[in-house]
C-alpha cells in the first residue's frame, strides 16, 4: 500500500512540475521560539522545574518552490524546505549537565502567492498564505536517549512528535536577473500542532525568516 501512495505522490509531483511556469531554488535562516509548559501529572511537583530550557534556535534553511500559473498574478506555490528547529537543549539542574535536543525536519509547503511586476516586469512584489508541514528525520537527540540518574526529568522534553503543523505567510520581492528572476522574501511559520511526544508536556512553535533565491522561468 506505501508503495502505491509513494508512487500517486511521485507521479502528482512529476506532472506538476513539467506544467509550471517557475521553479524557485532558496536558502536562509530560520529563527524559531517553542513555548513549552506542563500540565500536572498527578505529582507534587513539576518536571519542569528540574530543567532549564534553551527554547530559541537559529539555524539554517533551504528549500525548492514550484509556483503554478493560476492566471490574474496568482499562483499555487508547493515545495520541498529543510530546516533546523526545536529545543536546541536542555539543562538538568540536579546534575547540571547540558543535553542537545536539536530536531531536523524536511517539510512539504502549499501556498496561494500573488505576484505583482512593476517597472516593464523586472521588479516585483509578491505575498504568499498557506500552511507549512514539517516532518522529523534523524535519529534521536542525546536529551532523549541519555541514560543516567534522573534522565526522567530532562528526556521528556527531547522527544518529538513526528510533524509540525504550521500557517505559513511570505512577503518578498523580485527583480529580473538573466533568464530569471533573484528573489528576497521574509516568512513566518506559526505553528499549530504540538511538537513534544510526552502527553503532559506541551510545545509550539513561532518562526521567523528570510531567504534570497533564483527563480527560473520554465
Amino acid at each position: 500500500m506505501n508503495k502505491y501512495v509513494v508512487f500517486i505522490c511521485l507521479h502528482v509531483i512529476i506532472c506538476q512540475a513539467f506544467g509550471q511556469n517557475q521553479i524557485r531554488v532558496r536558502g536562509g535562516i530560520l529563527s524559531t521560539n517553542t513555548t513549552v509548559s506542563e500540565y500536572n501529572r498527578g505529582l507534587s511537583y513539576f518536571y519542569y522545574d528540574s530543567v532549564t530550557l534553551d527554547t530559541r534556535r537559529t539555524a539554517p534553511q533551504a528549500g525548492i518552490d514550484i509556483d503554478i500559473d493560476l492566471g490574474k498574478r496568482f499562483f499555487l506555490t508547493t515545495g520541498l524546505g529543510y530546516s533546523k528547529k526545536g529545543i536546541p537543549s536542555v539543562y538538568y539542574i540536579n546534575g547540571g549537565y547540558w543535553y542537545s535536543a536539536k530536531q531536523e525536519y524536511m517539510g512539504m509547503n502549499f501556498q496561494l502567492k500573488y505576484h505583482y511586476k512593476v517597472n516593464h516586469k523586472k521588479f516585483g512584489i509578491f505575498v504568499a498564505a498557506g500552511f507549512k508541514t514539517d516532518f522529523a528525520v534523524g535519529g534521536p537527540n542525546n536529551a532523549e536517549i541519555a541514560s543516567v540518574a534522573g534522565k526522567t526529568y530532562f528526556q521528556a522534553f527531547g522527544g518529538f512528535n513526528q510533524a509540525d503543523f504550521s500557517l505559513q505567510t511570505t512577503i518578498g520581492f523580485s527583480y529580473k536577473f538573466g533568464p530569471g528572476d533573484l528573489t528576497l522574501d521574509s516568512n513566518f511559520q506559526n505553528g499549530l500542532s504540538d511538537i513534544i511526544s510526552d502527553r503532559y508536556i506541551v510545545g509550539r512553535t513561532f518562526s521567523i525568516g528570510c531567504s534570497i533565491g533564483y527563480s527560473y522561468y520554465l
